[in-house]
């Protein structure tokens, strides 16, 4: 692994440590996977605690900005799953 990935999901793990969703669940409980490539893109699957609340994919949003703003990161992906309209979710947060 590379000294520039390291370094990246040090940040990360830092940030996801800290980050609760609207309704203060840890976002460790919702995510199911965190992926980083050779070229810094960022993949999160999260599963929402909440599937039918406008502030948590605002929230969200929020955390792939945080993500898309750390030191080394190229591109951010999250994907929601596990929710109805899973799809919509993640089509929503890859367009904004």
């Amino acid at each position: 692994m590379s000294r520039k990935r390291i370094s990246i999901q040090r940040r990360l793990v830092s940030l996801i440590q800290k980050w609760n969703d609207p309704h203060g669940v840890a976002l460790q409980e919702m995510m199911h996977s965190l992926d980083i490539d050779d070229d810094a893109r960022v993949q999160i699957g999260i599963q929402p605690s909440r599937p039918h609340c406008a502030c948590c994919l605002f929230d969200l949003e929020s955390l792939r900005n945080q993500i898309q703003e750390t030191k080394g990161v190229s591109s951010v992906r999250i994907i929601v799953s596990g929710i109805p309209d899973a799809e919509r979710w993640t089509r929503a947060l890859s367009n904004t």
